[in-house]
Formats: structure tokens, C-alpha cells, sequence
């Protein structure tokens, strides 16, 4: 089967089922708007791809921090020899051109052509991958076509309806047997840093009941690892090689309700 084949075509950023403009229609009838974080060249802040992975990777403290958070979906993953995966919210291309040098058949897909192009030049020449434009809650691809999903560092962004449907979109494509991974903040960081964050700060976090509404129905959880230590990885990414072995405590309770970011293995039924 062909995950590349449309189930629903989706282009710049907005589903088919966007709302209509006719004015026979009230706003009561027509449908909600999907959520999207536009993210493009010359925005601003973490929005401008022209800089993103500059903020969000480089320097010394940012490369630990990755390397900390790679460590434990990675592990999550397992090996990817003679799979499919699937990256969804691919962004830049980081996580996806990694994939890409391991896995059978790679696919990124993002809301963002200007993240797209980024992702594209990083797998530039090599061939079994596919890029899309696609929202995360309408996956332009059949049932069951990826052995492995993943979903990095942007469900945090939406509401918590939104990152349901998501995630059962991404369950819909993962084949029987197969894995998704899915990254979330953590509400309850650090015990008391995270609950500050989310009550006075801009920093919302998911808290346990949420990740299992996220989550939704019709799946396990088979493995959740938490991964960066709330504040005092600064300090440590002063020591890399010794912390990043350290860190690896935060995969097991109750070291995994305590980290900046969660990562779940869910394994859809």
C-alpha cells in the first residue's frame, strides 16, 4: 500500500474542510476552522524557518538538550531498518533526515511549505523519502500504512481537542504491530516549576488526565519516559558525556513524571 496515495487532499495549510465563504451559509452551519500555527519565512521569533534552527539548535545548552530528548524517543523507536516512518509536524527536517538514513521509506509532513523546502534541502539526492503538506488532524494517507509515527515538539501548541484528533489520525496510519511516539510538556515538571508555569507563565504543559484524553481510546501505552531535567539542565550541559547518561534515569519512575518533556510509545490496538 502506498502511504503517499491522498485519502483527503490537504494543500497550504488548510484541509478541504475548511469553512465555507458562501454567504447562504451562517457561521452556526458551517464547520470550525481547523487549528494551525503558521509557521514562515521572515515571521518572527521561533515562527521565522529561516532562523528556527538556529534558536532551537544551536549553542552548546541547545545541543544537549536535543541530544537528551533524541536519547529517549530514539530508544522509544527502536531500530528502523526495513521500516516505514512516518514524521508528523516534521518541521525543518531535523528528526526526519535522521529517520531518513535508517528507515526503508521515510515521509515528513508538515502545515508549512517554508518548513517543507527547509526539510527537503537536508535530504537532498537521497531517495525513499516523500515530503507532504498536510494538517496532523487530516493525514493525507491510507490506514495502516507506517510501521513507525512519530510526533515531535508541536502538539503542545494546540488545544487539547485538537492534539486528540491528532493523535487518532495517527494512530488511523499506523499499521497493526506498528508504534507511535508522541511528545508532550509536561505540566507537573520539576513538582512545583512545571504547576508555576502553567497557572501564572505562558508555558501550559499536559497534565496526567490530559495525556490520557490526548491519547484517547483504542491504544496501550507501553512505555513513558520523561527526558530534560527541569532548570538544572543548564548546569548540566556543561558536562555532556556524563549527563546525558544521567538523564537517562528520567525514563523510569519517578524520575519520568518529574522531566520537561514526556514521551509516550503507544501502541494502537
Amino acid at each position: 500500500m502506498n502511504p503517499l496515495t491522498p485519502r483527503q487532499q490537504v494543500a497550504s495549510g488548510e484541509s478541504k474542510h475548511s469553512p465555507s465563504s458562501s454567504p447562504c451559509h451562517s457561521s452556526e452551519d458551517r464547520p470550525q476552522a481547523p487549528e494551525v500555527v503558521i509557521y514562515r519565512v521572515g515571521s518572527t521569533g521561533c515562527t521565522n524557518v529561516e532562523r528556527y534552527d538556529e534558536i532551537r539548535y544551536l549553542g552548546k545548552a541547545q545541543r544537549y538538550k536535543q541530544q537528551v530528548m533524541a536519547n529517549a524517543y530514539k530508544r522509544l523507536m527502536g531500530q528502523l531498518a526495513g521500516k516505514r516512518v512516518l514524521d508528523v509536524g516534521c518541521g525543518t527536517g531535523r528528526g526526519f533526515a535522521d529517520f531518513a538514513t535508517q528507515a526503508a521509506f521515510t515521509v515528513g509532513v508538515d502545515a508549512s511549505p517554508d518548513m517543507l523546502s527547509a526539510a527537503a534541502r537536508k535530504v537532498d539526492g537521497r531517495s525513499q523519502v516523500g515530503l507532504a503538506i498536510a494538517l496532523a488532524q487530516s493525514l493525507p494517507f491510507a490506514t495502516s500504512s507506517f510501521d513507525v509515527v512519530v510526533a515531535l515538539n508541536f502538539l503542545h501548541l494546540f488545544s487539547l481537542e485538537t492534539q486528540r484528533q491528532m493523535v487518532s489520525e495517527m494512530k488511523r496510519v499506523t499499521r497493526p504491530g506498528g508504534i507511535l511516539i508522541i511528545e508532550l510538556d509536561n505540566a507537573l515538571h520539576g513538582g512545583f516549576i512545571g504547576p508555576y508555569k502553567r497557572w501564572f507563565g505562558d508555558e501550559r504543559g499536559s497534565l496526567p488526565h490530559e495525556i490520557r484524553y490526548i491519547v484517547g481510546d483504542n491504544c496501550r501505552i507501553l512505555r513513558f519516559y520523561g527526558a530534560v531535567a527541569p532548570v538544572i539542565w543548564r548546569l548540566f550541559c556543561r558536562f555532556p558525556v556524563l549527563f546525558t547518561r544521567l538523564e537517562k534515569l528520567e525514563y523510569y519512575p519517578p524520575f519520568n513524571r518529574l522531566a520537561h518533556r514526556i514521551y509516550c510509545k503507544i501502541i494502537p490496538d
